[in-house]
């Protein structure tokens, strides 16, 4: 007989994680390129874009030969037999799509069959390799293996058409849903040149690339110059019109030198006897001129005076005009400081007149929520105060629904038969009330909520 579970009515508690598994290694798929391919089909950008929907959750599979320690294609194997002619799929799922996987088209630079650098753009996905429990696949994730996809022969849907260039008929998929992605071996060749699964560093690459051409490059430059530098050095020790001409540079040099000295002395001695004259022209002159130049310097001196007092004025004209400047500066600061000061004042005033009519409202909120649990936990006399401490104590706590989820379950714990008998006495009369039972057996309209609940609860148990 089959074990019955049913779930309590206690709220499920919920942890959250961060996704590690060791086991796992993640992964990055070349799945397509757009455009024609060599399987004799063409697949636009924009049906690779809807055919890209169906690639989350898609299955990673291969058929692994152990004889060769290698994948090998799509393992499809062809048996006859008494019922007749099937095929079987001898690949197994190595890994998977994520459902959240990202999908991406990114371009590279292959080469064909002939040699001719290509650029093409793929379809892209990550996604995750089982490498801890097979371990055949970790090349995968080290190496990189081919891949090929495998889409859906109920839901594929496309047309024949001729291409003219190469006179090659070509089948244009309109529409294909993705059923698996294949690992290959190293000896298959995938129908899209490029497809691929390994590491998830594919679409990185071409940073690396780019950083060996500078070093390259740089390389190549410095190399460059210093053979420029060997080459100069090279000229000049061996370029024998070059040290001729030096050497015929550096004789007239001796020359020019010895003549200058020559005509130095000669000009020396005419130059003293020039100054010895010269001088006492001079003495003779100071004497006549001495009362000018007394006069010139007095108006000098009154010239540079004028100068000095227009520069004084100048000056503090400046000053006057630095000063008033920040004197206007001063008041706009003071102006903008007490609108600032006035506003902030303002948006005081309102946030406390918003904070007290929130604390009003919420203690408005918090009585008339207490009434109403006090009302509920009064509503199961049935049950002793020791019963309802826990509640009463964290009535704060817990909401209405789960006072009376805690309160029904001791009640059916405590298998309570609800009497609801009340015996209302005044002081002249007694007066009898009317006396219902509810058996929690029965379906009684008239039965309140929480009752029913009880009753469900009860009946789950009897089961």
């Amino acid at each position: 007989m089959a074990v019955r579970s049913v779930a309590t009515i206690d709220k499920p508690e919920f942890i959250n994680i961060t996704p590690y598994n060791p086991l796992i290694s993640k992964c990055e798929i070349k799945v397509l390129y757009i455009g024609e391919n060599r399987n004799k089909s063409y697949i636009t950008k924009e049906i690779a874009k809807e055919m890209a929907n169906s690639l989350p959750g898609n299955p990673i599979v291969g058929y692994f030969k152990t004889n060769k320690q290698d994948f090998g294609d799509h393992g499809d194997q062809v048996i006859i037999d008494d019922s007749g002619v099937h095929f079987n799929c001898l690949t197994r799922p190595y890994g998977f799509v994520a459902p959240d996987a990202k999908v991406w088209f990114q371009k590279f630079q292959e080469t064909d069959d002939f040699g001719k650098t290509i650029l093409r753009e793929y379809l892209m996905t990550t996604g995750y390799l089982w490498t801890g429990q097979y371990p055949e696949c970790q090349p995968v994730i080290d190496e990189g293996k081919g891949q090929s996809m495998e889409l859906d022969e109920d839901t594929l849907d496309g047309r024949w058409a001729k291409n003219y260039k190469n006179g090659m008929d070509f089948f244009i998929i309109n529409d294909a849903i993705f059923s698996k992605l294949c690992i290959l071996g190293d000896d298959v060749e995938p129908c899209f040149e490029g497809a691929s699964i390994s590491s998830p560093d594919i679409s990185n690459t071409f940073t690396k690339v780019d950083d060996a051409f500078k070093k390259t490059l740089f390389t190549m430059m410095e190399e460059l110059k210093f053979t420029l530098k060997g080459e100069q050095k090279m000229v000049e020790q061996f370029n024998p019109t070059q040290d001729k001409i030096e050497q015929e540079k550096t004789v007239e040099s001796e020359i020019a030198i010895e003549e200058t000295v020559d005509t130095s002395f000669a000009a020396s001695d005419k130059k003293k006897e020039e100054e010895e004259k010269s001088a006492e022209a001079k003495e003779e002159k100071t004497e006549s001129e001495a009362p000018a130049k007394e006069d010139e310097d007095e108006e000098k001196k009154k010239y540079a005076k004028a100068d000095d007092e227009e520069k004084e004025e100048k000056v503090e004209d400046k000053k006057e005009e630095s000063s008033e400047d920040k004197d206007k500066e001063d008041e706009e600061e003071k102006k903008k400081y007490a609108l600032l000061e006035q506003n902030y004042s303002e948006l005081q005033e309102k946030y406390s007149t918003l904070e007290t009519q929130y604390n009003e409202l919420l203690q408005f909120k918090n009585q008339i929520e207490n009434e109403k649990k006090d009302t509920l936990i009064n509503s199961f006399y049935m049950l002793s105060d020791e019963d309802k401490k826990d509640v009463i104590e964290n009535k704060s706590k817990y909401s209405l629904d789960e006072i009376e989820a805690k309160l029904s379950v001791i009640c059916v714990r405590n298998r309570v038969s609800f009497d609801l008998d009340k015996e209302n006495e005044s002081e002249d009369t007694k007066v009898e009330s009317p006396v219902t039972t509810f058996n929690l057996n029965e379906q009684a309209s008239s039965a309140p909520a929480w009752i029913a609940a009880l009753r469900n609860t009860q009946n789950s148990r009897n089961i």
